[in-house]
């Protein structure tokens, strides 16, 4: 009786997550379908462009960077080792472009335990001028890019704008993994947060005024805080400055990665959104149908009940989800996911929901080779003692 009720109610919740996830996957098909506002006046923008190591196509993406269709703007580059090969890389780009403004700085002052945010604001001291914009490395915007987000910037009432990302370019399982996971649940759950008004900003790209920055306690409130990107939407939005998610795709190109990597990954990022915001964390389950359609089929052949029925729709389940995944990535790329990606898709939400799992327990997050233990808010401190049992320490790079 007990199992017939799990099955029962397993069913019930894949049902559930089906739609809610489709619904949400609406969000995205929205927000892309509207095109970004026009400014007659374009402003001056200052692109700081914090690197830690040679990303993907690297040289590709700071091309793309140079060649905007934007009247005026800089572009500051730098990493905090004076040795880090992505500084090779961005001073071949400054002497391959002399007519765009390009500057490189060894960024080598500690604000806090964040490290990117150490990088930013000694970046922030070089440019000049008042609109900054945060570009991730690993970035590669189309020639519209800064125009587009300027505009949106020009709008009243907007203090700050970020973009709906698109993941590229994979040719290794984890990237193909990363990237599938990028264009269906993070692109679906940021363009739907928007939809209702609640900021949920990602920093590969965010674009404000430095002087409400400074209003908001500038580089140092954020110094040891780890998702300083979310953080900083929240309270621009509570200041009363409009958060703004443009319509423009910027495409992250993931190429090589491992699995251990984008395991590593979504471990830290989904303990960020615990700490943030739990109660959203925990409901986060309710968009991964396809672990509750696995469980329902291994209930169901456990009691020997495992109908045609409930195969049929179980199989059909899991055909809507890769089905609506890939009309995502058709409207944010521009092409099919592939059999690959279709076949691979079912894996990845068992795998994100597996290190949902670990991330709803574990405290420790490891990024960029340091350890910190990671308190409410997404405040970090330094792990000075090492964990009995730390399942998922991998290290990553980027």
């Amino acid at each position: 009786m007990v199992l017939q009720v799990l099955i029962a109610s397993t069913v019930l919740f894949a049902a559930a997550s089906l739609v809610l996830t489709l619904l949400v996957h609406l969000a995205v098909h929205i927000k892309a379908s509207r095109k970004p506002p026009e400014s007659d006046r374009p402003m001056p923008i200052s692109v700081l462009k914090p690197l830690k190591g040679v990303d993907d196509e690297l040289w590709e993406n700071l091309v793309a960077l140079a060649e905007q269709d934007h009247p005026e703007f800089e572009i500051v580059l730098g990493a905090a080792d004076p040795l880090d090969p992505a500084l090779t890389v961005a001073r071949r780009f400054q002497r391959a472009y002399p007519g765009v403004d390009i500057r490189v700085h060894v960024c080598d002052q500690t604000l806090g335990l964040n490290p990117k945010v150490s990088n930013l604001a000694v970046l922030s001291q070089y440019a000049t001028y008042e609109q900054i914009l945060i570009s991730d490395s690993n970035v590669r915007p189309g020639p519209s890019y800064l125009r587009d987000i300027a505009a949106e910037l020009a709008q009243e009432g907007v203090g700050l704008v970020s973009n709906v990302l698109v993941g590229v370019g994979e040719r290794s399982t984890g990237a193909l993994f990363e990237n599938l996971h990028l264009n269906s649940f993070v692109a679906s759950v940021i363009c739907a947060a928007d939809l209702v008004g609640h900021p949920c900003v990602i920093g590969k790209s965010m674009l404000f005024r430095k002087r409400h920055l400074e209003e908001l306690g500038g580089w140092h409130a954020v110094a040891d805080i780890l998702a300083e990107d979310y953080v900083l939407g929240n309270w621009f939005h509570k200041a009363g400055h409009k958060v703004a998610l443009s319509s423009h795709v910027l495409p992250t190109v993931n190429v090589d990665w491992t699995f251990e990597r984008f395991s590593n990954r979504h471990v830290r990022w989904a303990q960020l959104r615990r700490r943030i915001n739990p109660p959203a964390f925990f409901a986060e389950p309710l968009l991964y149908p396809v672990p509750f359609v696995a469980a329902a089929v291994a209930l169901g052949a456990a009691a020997g009940t495992l109908t045609p029925v409930l195969a049929a729709a179980a199989l059909g389940t899991v055909v809507l989800k890769v089905l609506s995944d890939d009309l995502l990535n058709r409207r944010l790329r521009g092409d099919s996911i592939g059999w690959r990606g279709m076949l691979v898709a079912p894996i990845k939400d068992l795998v994100v929901f597996l290190l949902w799992s670990v991330a709803a327990v574990k405290r420790v997050v490891i990024w960029r080779g340091n350890k910190f233990i990671i308190d409410e808010g997404s405040r970090v401190r330094p792990l000075h003692e090492e964990p009995a049992l730390e399942p998922l320490g991998f290290d990553e790079v980027a």
